[in-house]
């Protein structure tokens, strides 16, 4: 008699804890991609990026723009966002808008033509991280005239080692951090190079963070944390 209760004292254990089990709270696939790659946006992972992005412009955009980009009046920065779409293995550019300019007024209109005239048609590879998402958001902000030594600074922005530190924001220059990672279950936290979109949703009653859409923040002539050639 002992020894069948015992017998059913431990199936009704595993029993329980079975059900316990199959009632816990569990993450989508697309905020356990989330939660994983926010961790991956590390420094070497920033520099990376924009040294890829920065191949695209400086290869593929700026042999157009040049020659319209002398024909902007005035001194400044103006920051584009650009939003490019997955087209097979390659981002594919769709959309340009302006964000932000301290150019003379109006000047920013004929700085978006030159830009929409030189990106027009262009695109990029895609990494191999980023194959489960569809747009890739690029913020990133360009000096009004190029520098005289614009040719010594991009060979020093390709030649860039990842440093944790620096001031210079997203590319040394001062560019603000447009992107986001998760920083705990709860918070959105602005970085160079992230998601587009971030923010914290309830799944099963737990609260975690997740992000979308790719997203880097940055500029010409530097990197996350480089050195500025002046």
């Amino acid at each position: 008699m002992k020894r069948t209760h015992l017998v059913a004292v431990v199936v009704l254990s595993l029993i329980t804890l079975i059900f316990a089990y199959s009632q816990s709270p569990t993450l989508s696939p697309q905020s356990r991609q989330a939660t994983t790659t926010a961790q991956t946006f590390t420094i070497e992972r920033q520099v990376s990026t924009q040294q890829r992005i920065n191949r695209h412009f400086h290869g593929d955009v700026v042999p157009k723009l040049k020659n319209c980009w002398k024909s902007i009046r005035g001194k400044g920065t103006i920051s584009l966002k650009y939003t490019y779409t997955k087209a097979g293995t390659r981002w594919s550019f769709s959309k340009l808008e302006g964000s932000q300019s301290t150019l003379p007024r109006g000047q920013e209109r004929v700085a978006l033509r030159c830009m929409s005239e030189a990106v027009r048609g262009t695109s990029f590879p895609l990494d191999a991280a980023e194959s489960t998402q569809n747009t890739f958001v690029l913020n990133w902000t360009w000096p009004v005239p190029f520098p005289g030594n614009a040719l010594q600074l991009t060979t020093a922005m390709f030649t860039a080692k990842p440093t944790s530190g620096g001031s210079g924001g997203c590319d040394g220059w001062g560019t603000a951090a447009s992107c986001y990672t998760c920083k705990g279950p709860t918070t959105c936290e602005r970085v160079c190079v992230g998601w587009n979109e971030c923010a914290s949703v309830e799944i099963g009653g737990t609260t975690t963070c997740s992000g979308s859409g790719k997203c880097a923040s940055g500029g010409p002539f530097g990197v996350s944390g480089g050195s500025v050639i002046y």
